[in-house]
């Protein structure tokens, strides 16, 4: 589940933090600059040109739900170790840039669709939310490919 696998598909999670996570996704897409912290999982994946999709995790707006996709085009490594407004005592390794943003028109609420997506093993979709923990994880083509024909695109 957490292992470093290579991978061409990903997902970026913004959860409830010192603000709701919807509005910390839209912050970071809005100043494409999403920020990648010493411990964040699947940081050796993060490279131009993945595909990635973003979920909101947490309790308000838009939880539980992937609501756009994108590629990477750019990765900007700190000169200096910063740390995010939104996430007190994380030190920021490097920033993400993307291209191609696309908000979902109806966002996909994964309780309905779980059953659907492989990379989640089935004897763990009670307890799903432990693949989205850390802010980055991996998805295989398949569910990443399900989501994508699941969803209009803006």
């Amino acid at each position: 589940m957490r292992d470093n696998i290579e991978s061409n598909h990903l997902i970026f999670i913004s959860s409830d933090g010192k603000r709701e996570g919807y509005e910390i996704f839209k912050e970071r897409i809005n100043n494409n600059s999403w920020p990648i912290y010493n411990k964040t999982p699947q940081s050796i994946n993060i490279q131009e040109g993945k595909n990635v999709l973003f979920y909101i995790a947490g309790t308000n707006n838009f939880s539980q739900n992937f609501i756009a996709s994108a590629s990477i085009s750019n990765i900007i490594n700190q000169k200096t170790t910063t740390v995010d407004p939104n996430q007190e005592f994380k030190q920021v390794l490097f920033s993400v840039q993307f291209k191609d943003v696309n908000y979902f028109e109806k966002p996909l609420n994964i309780k309905e669709h779980i059953n659907n997506l492989s990379f989640i093993e089935p004897d763990k979709r009670k307890i799903y939310g432990l693949y989205f923990q850390g802010g980055v994880c991996k998805i295989n083509k398949q569910s990443y490919d399900y989501i994508i024909n699941n969803t209009s695109k803006n």
